[in-house]
């Protein structure tokens, strides 16, 4: 196939559809939708779907899109069951040089028992990083209908956005497109997409409007110990798949894990306290409670009151005591009890 076959646009012949042609027959049977992978028993992925992958930047989108399509290519993958073959996979990259797809695409190979140097006839990668997010466009949506991929993976939708993130009519406008390519060249759509920096929205109005139209939404992340922990925010067709955790080898290789275990929030609340006061004691072995509240005033820059209902919070926790001659220290408990 010439590699450059996505430079000539394609026209589709113009169709005139009458409400008819769309309207329910009752006297017909439809068929219900086709799941394609499967975790633990719970299925997911349909073709003429959208699927949101989203996550802070640098937590794991990528890795997550990958793992899909290695459970798409060699049939299962960190827990990952393919329930339905597919014939084609695109995956589309907008960020990176060239030499980082390809790495990756590398990863996917290996991890699907397919040669590393010899492409493959069922996955098909583009990087777009050099083309404007218009031209971006046009390539994918002629690449799926060349291809007539069963799922297409774009990462992520900043990188087809033409305007600004906050954009209301351009968030429409990309969420219809989308629609349209799932109904017209009958495939599922996995995008990526970033979160806010200070809660778990979708990135502007963009994000938001193309997560409203979606079936599925996975949201990953990545804690301080390298563990990547995936798991669907929504769900059309059942209740929402929990914990999918991976971790990545020295290689970059990507190894299942257990998740770990819920921590409540009465407990989140104390290990967040205890990791502050061993914050502000940091410099010192005991502090008079007026220095104290000066100290935890500093570190998490709050007013007098803040910092006083803090530090009589902690006692009652204790997470520091009081000792004899009247000085405030850390307690030598590790895990302090409710």
């Amino acid at each position: 196939m010439n590699d450059n076959f996505y430079q000539m646009p394609i026209l589709q012949p113009e169709i005139n559809i009458s409400w008819k042609d769309r309207q329910i027959d009752l006297s017909k049977e439809y068929p219900e939708p086709e799941f394609i992978l499967e975790f633990e028993g719970m299925k997911f992925f349909t073709k003429g779907d959208i699927v949101v992958i989203k996550g802070k930047p640098k937590k794991g989108k990528s890795h997550l899109m990958i793992s899909f399509i290695i459970a798409l290519l060699s049939g299962e993958f960190i827990g990952l069951n393919r329930l339905k073959s597919v014939t084609k996979i695109l995956y589309v990259d907008c960020e990176m040089h060239a030499n980082y797809t390809a790495l990756l695409v590398r990863k996917i190979h290996y991890a699907s028992g397919l040669s590393t140097k010899e492409n493959s006839n069922e996955l098909f990668v583009l990087n777009l990083k050099q083309d404007a997010p218009a031209e971006r466009e046009r390539i994918i949506e002629n690449a799926i209908i060349e291809l007539q991929p069963d799922i297409v993976f774009i990462d992520g939708v900043k990188d087809i956005t033409r305007t600004e993130p906050n954009d209301q009519a351009e968030g429409k406008r990309i969420g219809e497109e989308l629609k349209q390519w799932t109904a017209k060249y009958d495939c599922l759509i996995a995008i990526a997409i970033h979160e806010n920096k200070n809660d778990l929205n979708s990135r502007g109005a963009v994000g938001a409007a193309v997560e409203e139209i979606s079936s599925e939404v996975w949201r990953i992340d990545r804690d301080i110990d390298g563990l990547f922990t995936a798991s669907q925010m929504l769900f059309r067709y059942h209740s929402p798949i929990e914990n999918l955790c991976f971790t990545m080898d020295d290689k970059g290789n990507i190894q299942r894990e257990d998740a770990k275990p819920k921590v409540s929030l009465a407990e989140l609340k104390l290990l967040k306290m205890e990791f502050t006061f061993r914050e502000v004691f940091t410099n010192y072995e005991k502090l008079t409670f007026n220095a104290l509240q000066d100290e935890y005033m500093k570190v998490k820059r709050v007013k007098q009151t803040a910092a006083y209902n803090a530090i009589i919070w902690a006692v009652d926790k204790q997470i520091i005591v009081k000792n004899l001659i009247g000085l405030y220290e850390l307690s030598n408990l590790t895990s302090p009890h409710i």
